[in-house]
């Protein structure tokens, strides 16, 4: 029997940190991944790939077992319901939201972190904008 483990994010412009993080995410269950709507994408100037093309691409990894659109990572916890919670690295710092930890508390979801990977999408661009 296996856990449902969820990992969620942009994965606008799909790189190698991404396929590490769902890799290593998939080890902890079968992977379901919530992608973010383009109107819930927080970022100045993104998404550079539609919502489409972006589940697209997640639903396309051998790792992926399901992918779907949410507007937020509550959204993709309710949706899922999983047993694993995988962020990155980054969110061991900076946390997840008062009400994601409300909810996998409540629900007795676990929350775990891939390993470090420096390369991020906003570092990616800008060393494109920079080479330019």
């Amino acid at each position: 029997m296996f856990k449902l483990v969820l990992a969620d994010g942009v994965f606008d412009l799909l790189h190698v940190a991404h396929i590490r993080h769902l890799q290593q995410a998939r080890t902890f269950g079968l992977l379901a991944v919530g992608v973010t709507r383009d109107a819930f994408v927080n970022k100045v100037g993104r998404p550079i790939f539609p919502e489409d093309e972006r589940l697209e691409m997640i639903r396309s990894l051998a790792c992926v077992y399901r992918a779907e659109l949410v507007n937020d990572s509550l959204e993709a916890l309710k949706l899922f319901a999983p047993a694993v919670f995988c962020k990155g690295s980054d969110y061991k710092a900076k946390g997840l939201l008062p009400e994601e930890y409300a909810f996998c508390a409540e629900h007795g979801i676990e929350i775990v972190h891939t390993e470090p990977n420096p390369q991020t999408t906003t570092s990616i661009i800008e060393r494109i904008r920079c080479t330019s």
